[in-house]
């Protein structure tokens, strides 16, 4: 991912964070806390690594 998709990926899970905060949904806080600690990092998304099949995920690479 390049600076500017991390950016802009950033941006997008700070307002999703921003709702979920709002709407008191725990579980989505802390899903959405670890997906920017990720990217802010350069990971891999948790949530992919977690809930895709290896087919999934080298679909989503291509």
């Amino acid at each position: 991912m390049n600076k500017d998709d991390q950016l802009a990926e950033l941006e997008r899970l700070n307002r999703v964070l921003m709702v979920a905060k709002r709407n008191g949904n725990q579980l989505f806080v802390q899903n959405i806390e670890r997906e920017i600690a990720a990217v802010e990092n350069g990971d891999c998304s948790p949530l992919i690594e977690e809930y895709l099949t290896d087919e999934e995920r080298t679909s989503l690479q291509s």
